[in-house]
C-alpha cells in the first residue's frame, strides 16, 4: 500500500515537472551553461603543478556538473511542496487517505528519477564534445547511483525547510546558497589546489566525497578520490535529511 503511494507521488513530482517547464529547463540547462563556460575558461589550470592526471579538463569538471544537477533537483522538489502548501493541494492530500510519510518519500523517489535522467543526460552531452570515461559502463553506472542518492539528500533540505516555513519565495531566493556547497567543494577544481580557507572548509562538505566518488568512478582511477566515502556521504545525506523532512512534516501536522 505504502509503495503504490509513494510510486503515485513520485509519479506526480515527474509530471508537473515536465508540465511546468520553469522548473524543468532549468535542471537540465543550467549546469550545462556553467560547464561551458568553466570548461573553456579555465581549461589552462590542467598544467598547474599538481593538477590530477586525467583525459581531459571536461572529463574532470563534469562531475561538478552532475553535481549540481543534483542541487537543482533537490530545489526544486522543495519548490514544489512549497508551492502545493501555498496553493492548498497539500491540504486536499492531507485529506486523503494516505501514509503520511508517503508525502514525503514519494516526492523523494521522484527526485531521485529526476536525478537519474539529468545524469545521463549530462554525461552524454559531455561525451559529444570529448569527455570520455576511462571508468567505463560500471564507472558510469555508479556514478549515476551517487548522484541520485545525493539528490534525495539535497530533495530532503529542500522539502524541510518547505515544510517549516510553507514560503514558495524563500525556497526560491535559496538558489544561491545551494551552490555555496557546490563551490566549497572540489567540484571544478582540484581539493589539493584550493584556498587554504576553501580546502579546510571542503573537508567537512559532504558534497566533497560525492564529487571525488563520481570523478573517480568515470575516471575509473581510485587516486582521484574514494567511491565508498561517496557513497557513505551521499547515503548519510539521504537518511538524515529524510529523517528531517519527516519530522518537518509531524511539526507541520500538529500545527493544523
Amino acid at each position: 500500500m505504502i509503495a503504490r503511494e509513494v510510486g503515485a507521488l513520485a509519479n506526480r513530482v515527474l509530471i508537473v515537472q515536465r508540465r511546468r517547464s520553469q522548473l524543468l529547463l532549468p535542471t537540465f540547462l543550467l549546469p550545462l551553461l556553467l560547464l561551458a563556460v568553466i570548461a573553456s575558461g579555465t581549461s589552462a589550470g590542467r598544467g598547474l603543478r599538481g593538477f590530477p592526471d586525467v583525459s581531459s579538463y571536461l572529463a574532470f569538471v563534469v562531475p561538478g556538473t552532475v553535481t549540481q544537477g543534483t542541487l537543482l533537483a533537490g530545489l526544486t522538489a522543495g519548490i514544489m511542496m512549497a508551492a502545493d502548501i501555498e496553493f492548498g493541494f497539500f491540504d486536499r492530500l492531507l485529506a486523503a487517505p494516505v501514509h503520511r510519510t508517503s508525502i514525503v518519500l514519494g516526492r523523494l523517489v521522484g527526485v531521485m528519477v529526476l536525478s537519474v535522467l539529468q545524469t545521463i543526460w549530462f554525461l552524454a552531452i559531455a561525451m559529444l564534445f570529448g569527455a570520455r570515461y576511462g571508468g567505463g559502463v560500471p564507472g558510469v553506472l555508479g556514478a549515476i547511483c551517487l548522484a541520485a542518492i545525493t539528490a534525495v539528500g539535497m530533495g530532503g533540505i529542500a522539502s524541510a525547510i518547505a515544510l517549516r516555513t510553507g514560503s514558495l519565495s524563500l525556497l526560491q531566493s535559496l538558489f544561491p546558497f545551494m551552490f555555496v556547497l557546490l563551490f566549497t567543494a572540489p567540484a571544478f577544481f582540484p581539493q589539493e589546489l584550493l584556498s587554504p580557507a576553501l580546502h579546510d572548509i571542503s573537508r567537512i562538505n559532504p558534497l566533497t566525497y560525492v564529487v571525488n566518488g563520481i570523478r573517480a568512478l568515470l575516471e575509473g582511477d581510485r587516486s582521484l578520490g574514494s567511491p565508498w566515502a561517496g557513497l557513505g556521504a551521499a547515503c548519510g545525506l539521504a537518511v538524515s535529511m529524510t529523517a528531517v523532512a519527516t519530522f518537518a512534516l509531524k511539526e507541520r501536522l500538529r500545527t493544523l
